[in-house]
């Protein structure tokens, strides 16, 4: 079922990538564009930014993983790494660069409440992407339609933030969307708590590794069996390759068939199984 889900999913998101370069390139406006959290915001907009605030608090970053061509395009560059022969480099967990992410979000939240828009459309993911087509495509086929005139600086800009992408999509995946992508980090709060989630159950799960070998938001944490929701961009990929549908979609969490002591720290082992006394004790009192 789940690489059907990501099947579909991955559909989806190219064609919500495709579509505005194409509009871009024909010089048509496409409900895409009214999509965007940013554009809402410059625009005095709160309807978009309360849609997507709600939709992410029900299923976690859908927007992330559906409607940010950015996001798909870093998903293309990791495929190709991959390809050409990062396969043995798995990812792995990576610890959430909370102080950097945020940093980011308050310097271009700080500009729009002054009236600066530079670095809030030098951060947005969709304004990046529209640069970039327009730059790299639009300018080229002397297509030129406003904001389209070729200019060494916009072309430096567009060049500047493709390599920035680029280059850490194809070692890091989504790391991108997790530290520097302030639309990312904005969602990421209701994410931490939504409705829906990647759950693990620990009486399935076999630690082979595979979910977090694929996830390229670096946000499984196998040690402990638990998924960081705020950065998972929900694509389906660790469920598609889980051999033991352990990892799924779910609402709540997963309860152990089997009391278990998770450590509290020092020198405890991972997973931490109680002795069969206390195990014992614990069944009784419930």
């Amino acid at each position: 079922m789940y690489r059907t889900i990501r099947t579909i999913r991955i559909v989806i998101a190219l064609a919500t990538m495709l579509l505005p370069a194409w509009a871009l390139v024909a010089g048509h406006e496409t409900v895409f564009s009214n999509m965007q959290i940013l554009t809402a915001l410059l625009s005095g907009s709160f309807i978009c930014l309360v849609f997507w605030v709600l939709a992410t608090l029900f299923y976690g970053r859908i927007y992330c993983s559906l409607l940010c061509p950015l996001g798909t395009v870093m998903d293309c560059m990791a495929a190709v790494a991959r390809l050409v022969g990062r396969r043995r480099r798995a990812y792995t967990y990576s610890q959430p660069a909370n102080a950097v992410r945020w940093l980011f979000f308050v310097l271009a939240v700080a500009c729009v409440l002054v009236g600066g828009s530079v670095l809030p459309t030098l951060l947005d993911p969709y304004t990046d992407y529209a640069r970039m087509v327009t730059q790299f495509v639009v300018v080229p086929l002397g297509e030129y339609g406003p904001g389209a005139v070729f200019s060494l600086s916009s072309m430096s800009i567009a060049a500047g933030i493709a390599l920035v992408v680029a280059a850490m999509s194809w070692r890091h995946g989504r790391r991108y969307c997790n530290t520097v992508c302030p639309v990312g980090t904005l969602l990421a709060v209701p994410a931490a708590r939504s409705v829906f989630h990647p759950d693990i159950n620990t009486d399935k799960c076999i630690n082979c590794g595979e979910c977090e070998r694929v996830c390229k938001a670096g946000c499984i944490r196998l040690s402990d069996h638990t998924v960081d929701a705020s950065r998972c961009v929900v694509c389906f990929d660790c469920m598609s390759v889980c051999p033991n549908q352990a990892i799924t979609y779910r609402q709540g969490r997963h309860r152990l068939g089997m009391p278990m002591m998770q450590p509290s720290g020092g020198n405890q082992p991972q997973n931490f199984v109680a002795p069969p006394e206390e195990s014992t004790t614990i069944k009784q009192e419930k």
